[in-house]
């Protein structure tokens, strides 16, 4: 091949020269070039492929895979070479050098060398030859006139018109004519010509006639004329031949072979002198050919894709016959040996070539249904497995035929019958007989081998039946008699599966030969009774000799017992066989409840059933109603036949298990129910009478649910609930019976007496509240109500809006009385304020099981217990020194029902007894109940507790009560001899001998004491008339005493109003003739006698019961003035002659041991948060608490400035008379600390000068605030106070800065061009740089001063405000002050710290310190009006 390369216009061209589009003459003495154009031959590749593919893509799937595989290599393989040719001739045209450029460029200088010679040697031949004799033609005038003068050229000749412009065509009506005229011609050339049969199905229309042949072909021919000799012309051919299955839709024969045929019969048409029969015989042989081909493709798909091995072609001829062979049982590995081989033939019929495909069957099929042979012998559908189905299912309708008639010997009854949709052999067994229930045989198309199949057999004995029955079909018989059996007893499992059973069929028994069961039939089942395991049904299955298909059922009942020395083996007992004919008593018994003129059907007469076509599915065929009905009953009756048993066991008289109305259920009523222990006569004579009917029933679709229904009439209480207006009440008791016991046995009746105790306790109780309604008060009518009584529960709801609630019911198993509480109506989600006092409130009923005490104590203790549930009780870091260590601030512990103490961040304790009355009694709980000398281990007393707690009491209260000074003497230390003489004196009463045991009236702490009224236990040092000096109240003609007794008289609780009864005062666990039982709820007795458990108090006020003892009698206060206590005096009472002298008497620690009294209005007012007292609003913290709160933090604080003055080297201590009050000094300053005589709710220091120094009496008021709202006040923590008492012992200049600081902190509205607010950080806050742990003390002062400020940016818009903390450095040796180094975490703050940093040390700058001037406050100054941080910086 020459060389080319790629011209300019993307040609190949060669070296020579360019290629030019036509035939060139090549240039003398060279060989002629010719180029292609790149595109034209890449376009010629790619056609070529596509041809290639579609010839590939047509003829592949009609080849084996093998073919397959091999043509699409080939084609791989031309394809790629042809590719990598184009490839290398592209690579080498386009990497040309400049030799092929200069060869190409010397060959077109040469080409046109040789055209301009070339040119030069034509012209002169032109001029020397052709142009000597030329001459010119005349001109053409006429035409020029013509075309001048007319604007045409009409002389054009008539040739040129007839070849250029075409004949105008023929109308509609010409060619409809014509067409008629021709199908005129068709029909007589059809009449005349010799037509074949098979050819009868033509059309002539439009011209044409066409001839169609189903299956076959379709050709459509024409005559070109009327003469008789015009041969047929063939207008098309189209072959009908398809495959359906395997010819994905497409045409099976090409249209090049289509042309060819078509061609072909052309050329028969016009030679023969039959051309219509040589055409039907021609085309007719190419189609069957073409069905035998396509059969064959269909056979070898077939076997290669689904039937495999099951069908064989044993000879394929082309165009003569194709043979399959299907169930060879030597090739399915069935059979050894010779067998036959059923063969199907389908052949061209060579005698007859006009007739279709031959069907021929290798043994001939057998003369069944008529339609099953007419299918198998056909093949128009050309599916060859759609035939060889056709052909099996004749043969295995001819196999169950054989089946069926074996059954027919052995059962001239047999119901079995053959369905030919799918071969099937459809056997009942056991008559009458479901669908499902029947034994179906099919027969395998593919093997032709018989599968049996029937619902719930294992496959293990389908397969077992399937191999005998094809070995010897006469085996059916024994196999339908075994199965007889078993769907008998698959009938009995089914009929019993809905109720509680478990089936079985062998039973492990230890003397199963002996016992009458070992001579029942082998057939047989066990059903257990799971509610009664000890209890078995035995079904028995006979056969009917006169039936093959019916069995007989004897049923048994069969107990058993565990046999000993035996595991896992049980001995029976009682085998009893079972009444037939049980159907009868259910018919019995709905007849009984039949209204009358109701129609309903006979029975019919017991007897064998018509055999009939199996059922279909859904019918009740299989269901057993005997079995049934005997297992539900003795499943029924036997619960009820233990638990009378079991009733009968304990001496629980009943009427027996009954039938009730309905006719469907039993029940058990008991005619007495047995007393029960603890409960009084009264009440249960009551119960009884109240007791109208008792039965129990079963309930449940286990049957394991007891129901007992108790009908109950008088009851004793009227509610408010809507269900329990009516006369009698129904009560329904349900008892869960355990799986381990059987149904009705001993734990049933347990738990109803259980529930019957527990009905008879509380009965007892709401008996006693229903008699002493009646003097109820109307307090207590007005704040409580009966909302529910159902004899098992009593539910009160009390309080104003009747919001709280409270149950009481008796619980059976610590056979105590359990009290729950909770909140009803708008209330609902609250929680009650009772719940504090649960325990101790069910404790106190457990003792004394009064409603009417209960709802006494709650509406006495109501109020107070709403204020105590306002108190903070969520535990608070850095209270101490221990900051990482959290203290609760008030631990809330319940002694009593009435007796609630409250601890104070574990070291003050407050009692509160709930009075009666609207009153409670407050006390410190540090001093013993017992002896007020002494103190509680892990408590400290609250100094001045009692007195400012009297600013808390009532004026009108306080009126009937005595003065405070009465409790403010020391106890007095008579001996026990001279107490019992005087009390003797006092009583008029002989002393009885004193006695200890468990039954005294002074309970510990811990437990809630018998006496509602006796929550104060005192000792014998706190009862009335300890001294002798109240000994003429009463018998001393002096009649009063007129000075100070030594022995200082000790107010009793009874005059507080603590009632503690007529006791002894000798001994605390003594008791006088005749006194009340201390285990009364109310000790004192009221004056109206139709409420003997009233708890209101007679008399003006409760001092007054004890005589001599009025608040009002002044011969009985002491001449000791309490400095804490505003109302304190002087006394100048004479002491008189008898009485010792008076002594000096210590301070009173113990007078807050003494109650005092105070309403539940001041109660709350003691306990609720509220803002500090006396404080200016912008001075108080942001911490609200109580006032109880305040004064104890207090006390703490002062507690602890004691023990800081102590550690620290700058303070010293100053001896003061003054109790109470803390004083101490520094250098230059002397304090004192005490609290707030107006209120005892704050801590104040007052501050005063060495000397007459630099302070100004601002500077110290500012100090002297600043501690009492900052330092000393809410949450009360012990750094904040050692930091400044640090503070307080700094130099005078360092103070006195820090002084200023907090002015700008106390009144930030006197600065005004500041741009920040300061505080001083006595502790670490936990946003501080990480120094320190939060909560540290933030004060540290050596040679230099480490502080803590934070400042919160000044924004007049309401948003959130920027705070930032700086700590700061001030050095005393050079007077710098600046921020400390401490490396930040965050960048923002590091930002900040940065700004504050350089504000500090320009100031420093432009300021320096002189010789004792401190700059602690100007440079705090300066950072308050210069800093400016940028938005988003903290």
């Amino acid at each position: 091949m020459a060389p080319v390369q790629i011209g300019s216009d993307m040609q190949l061209v060669p070296l020579g020269g360019p290629v030019v589009s036509g035939p060139q003459p090549p240039a003398p003495g060279a060989p002629a070039t010719h180029g292609i154009r790149l595109s034209l031959l890449i376009d010629f590749l790619l056609q070529r492929t596509y041809h290639e593919i579609t010839l590939l893509a047509e003829l592949l799937p009609r080849k084996t895979d093998m073919e397959r595989k091999i043509e699409i290599v080939q084609f791989a393989s031309r394809t790629r070479q042809l590719f990598v040719r184009l490839l290398a001739l592209v690579k080498w045209a386009s990497n040309a050098g400049k030799v092929e450029k200069c060869a190409l460029i010397s060959s077109f200088l040469d080409q046109q060398t040789i055209l301009f010679v070339d040119t030069a040697d034509r012209l002169a031949t032109l001029a020397r030859d052709a142009l000597v004799h030329a001459r010119l033609p005349s001109f053409a005038i006429p035409f020029a006139i013509d075309v001048l003068t007319t604007g045409s050229y009409p002389r054009l000749p008539t040739c040129i018109r007839d070849k250029i412009i075409p004949p105008d065509p023929i109308t509609k009506v010409e060619k409809m004519t014509t067409l008629n005229q021709l199908n005129q011609i068709l029909r007589h050339r059809l009449v005349t010509t010799d037509l074949p049969p098979q050819l009868a199905n033509l059309t002539v229309a439009n011209g044409r006639v066409k001839f169609r042949v189903e299956g076959e072909f379709e050709a459509t021919l024409t005559v070109m004329g009327d003469d008789p000799d015009i041969p047929w012309r063939l207008l098309k051919l189209e072959i009908l031949v398809e495959d359906k299955e395997t010819g994905d839709g497409r045409a099976l024969v090409h249209s090049l072979q289509v042309n060819f045929i078509h061609e072909l019969v052309q050329a028969r048409l016009c030679a023969d002198e039959k051309p219509l029969q040589d055409m039907y015989n021609c085309l007719h042989s190419f189609c069957l050919s073409l069905q035998l081909e396509v059969l064959h493709s269909q056979t070898m798909m077939l076997i290669r894709e689904r039937w495999g091995d099951l069908v064989q072609e044993e000879r394929y001829l082309p165009a003569k016959y194709l043979t399959l062979s299907v169930w060879n049982q030597q090739v399915l590995g069935r059979k050894t040996g010779t067998a036959s081989v059923h063969k199907v033939t389908i052949r061209i019929d060579e005698s007859d070539v006009s007739k279709p495909l031959q069907i021929s069957h290798e043994p001939p099929l057998p003369a069944c249904d008529s339609k099953l042979m007419e299918r198998a012998m056909k093949i128009d559908h050309l599916s060859v497995e759609k035939l060889l189905i056709d052909s099996v299912h004749a043969r295995s309708h001819q196999k169950l035929q054989e089946l069926k008639a074996i059954l027919k010997t052995s059962n001239p009854s047999d119901n079995s019958f053959i369905e030919t949709a799918l071969p099937t052999l459809v056997i009942p067994i056991l008559e009458p007989c479901g669908r499902s229930e029947c034994l179906h045989i099919f027969v395998d198309l593919h093997s032709g081998m018989f599968q049996p199949m029937l619902y719930g057999l294992d496959q293990s004995t389908l397969d077992d039946i399937e191999k005998t029955i094809n070995d010897d079909m006469k085996r059916i018989l024994p196999w339908s008699q075994q199965l007889k059996f078993w769907l008998g007893e698959q009938r009995s499992r089914q009929s019993v599966k809905h109720l509680p059973t478990v089936c079985t069929d062998v039973l492990h028994l230890s003397n199963i030969d002996s016992h009458p069961v070992g001579n029942l039939s082998k057939h047989k089942l066990f059903i257990k009774l799971t509610r009664l395991p000890s209890y078995y049904i035995v079904v028995e299955m006979v056969e009917v000799p006169s039936n093959p298909t019916s069995l007989q059922y004897n049923y048994f009942f069969l107990s058993v017992a565990p046999a000993e020395g035996e595991d896992g083996l049980v001995c029976p007992r009682l085998f009893k066989q079972l009444k037939p004919n049980l159907e009868q008593l259910p018919q019995e018994t709905k007849a009984k409840n039949i209204r009358p003129g109701t129609k309903r059907k006979e029975p019919t007469e017991h007897g064998d059933p018509e055999p009939k076509k199996p059922k279909r599915s859904g019918e009740m065929c299989a269901f057993n109603k005997e079995l049934a009905h005997l297992v539900a009953m003795c499943d029924t009756n036997t619960p009820f036949v233990g638990l009378r048993l079991e009733l009968a066991n304990m001496e629980i008289s009943t009427q027996g298990a009954q039938v009730e109305a309905d006719c469907n259920s039993h029940a058990i009523s008991l005619l007495r129910i047995p007393p029960c222990k603890g409960v009084g006569e009264e009440t249960r004579r009551a119960l009884e009478r109240s007791l109208l009917d008792c039965t129990f029933r079963l309930q449940g679709r286990n049957n394991r649910t007891w129901v007992a229904e108790l009908v109950l009439a008088n009851c004793p209480l009227n509610s408010t609930h809507s269900k329990e207006q009516a006369t009698t009440r129904h009560v329904y008791l349900t008892y869960e019976n355990p799986l381990s016991e059987p149904v009705g046995g001993r734990k049933v009746v347990e738990m109803f007496l259980n529930d019957w105790n527990a009905i008879s306790q509380l009965y007892q109780c709401v008996l006693n509240f229903s008699r002493a309604l009646p003097e109820m008060p109307s307090y207590l009518s007005n704040f409580s109500e009966v909302r529910l009584y159902n004899f098992r529960k009593l539910v009160l709801c009390y309080g104003s809006t009747r919001g709280s609630s409270v149950t009481v019911q008796w619980n059976s198993n610590s056979q105590r009385f359990h009290i729950s509480l909770g909140t009803v109506g708008p209330n609902s989600g609250c929680s009650n304020c009772h719940n504090i006092i649960l325990h101790q409130l069910q404790e106190m009923f457990n003792k004394n099981p009064s409603v009417m005490q209960l709802l006494q104590v709650l509406y006495d203790t109501q109020a107070p217990l709403n204020a105590i549930n306002k108190l903070p009780t969520v535990p608070m870091l850095g209270l101490t020194q221990r900051t990482n260590t959290a203290y609760q601030c008030f631990s809330i512990l319940p002694q009593s029902p009435t007796h609630i103490r409250l601890a104070f961040r574990n070291m003050y304790c407050i009692d509160i007894y709930c009075r009666s009355r609207g009153v409670v009694a407050i006390r410190d709980g540090a001093y013993s109940l017992f002896d007020n000398t002494k103190i509680v281990e892990g408590f400290y007393p609250a100094p001045g507790l009692k007195t400012f707690l009297n600013m808390f009491v009532d004026s009108n209260q306080d009126a009937r009560r005595r003065s405070v000074n009465e409790d403010d003497n020391p106890p007095s230390p008579v001996g026990m001899d001279v107490m019992d003489t005087l009390i003797s004196q006092l009583h008029g009463q002989p002393q009885p001998t004193m006695r200890q045991g468990a039954g005294g009236v002074y309970p510990t702490l811990t437990s809630p004491p018998p006496n509602y009224h006796a929550n104060v236990t005192p000792s014998p040092s706190m009862m009335p008339t300890q001294s002798p000096g109240n000994i003429h109240a009463s018998g001393s003609p002096s009649g009063a005493l007129r000075a100070p007794s030594p022995f200082g008289p000790t107010p009793s609780p009874s005059s507080l109003g603590i009632a503690m009864g007529q006791t002894s005062f000798a001994s605390p666990h003594g008791k006088q003739p005749g006194a009340l039982d201390p285990s009364s709820p109310y000790a004192i007795v009221s004056p109206n006698p139709r409420w003997p458990n009233s708890p209101q108090v007679s008399g003006p006020s409760p001092g007054a019961r004890i005589h001599g003892m009025s608040p009002g009698n002044p011969s009985l206060h002491s001449p000791i003035p309490d400095p804490h206590s505003p109302r304190a005096g002087t006394s100048s009472q004479v002491m008189p002659m008898s009485m010792p002298p008076p002594r000096k008497l210590p301070q009173r620690p113990w007078a807050a041991s003494i109650p005092t009294i105070l309403t539940h209005s001041a109660l709350h007012v003691l306990l609720l948060p509220s803002p500090t007292p006396c404080l200016v609003p912008g001075l108080a913290g942001s911490y609200l608490c109580s006032p109880l709160e305040r004064f104890l933090g207090s006390v703490i604080m002062r507690r602890h400035l004691q023990r800081i003055i102590q550690q620290e080297a700058n303070l010293s201590i100053v001896n003061s008379n003054e109790p109470g009050v803390i004083m101490f000094k520094t250098e230059v300053l002397k304090c004192r600390v005490a609290l707030n005589p107006k209120n005892y709710q704050t801590l104040q220091l007052k501050v005063t000068p060495e000397n007459a120094g630099p302070w100004s009496q601002e500077e110290l008021q500012v100090l002297e605030k600043f501690f009492e709202t900052r330092v000393a006040g809410p949450p009360f923590k012990y750094n904040t106070l050692n930091a400044f008492t640090k503070l307080l012992g700094a130099p005078i200049h360092i103070l006195r800065d820090c002084v200023r600081i907090m002015k700008l902190e106390l009144f930030p509205d006197q600065a005004g061009q500041l741009k920040w607010n300061v505080q001083f950080c006595l502790t670490i806050p936990p946003s501080a740089p990480p120094i320190a742990p939060p909560g540290t003390i933030a004060v540290v002062l050596k040679s230099k001063m480490l502080f803590f400020l934070q400042l919160t940016q000044r924004i007049p818009v309401p948003q959130e405000p920027i705070s930032i903390i700086v700590p700061i450095v001030y050095d005393m040796a050079t007077g710098l002050t600046q921020q400390a180094d401490i490396p930040r975490q965050h960048s923002s703050s590091g930002a900040a710290a940065l700004m504050v940093s350089n504000i500090l040390k320009r100031f420093n700058e432009l300021h320096p310190a002189r010789q004792g001037e401190c700059t602690i406050f100007a440079s705090v100054h300066e950072l308050m009006a210069n800093l400016s941080l940028p938005p988003g910086t903290r």
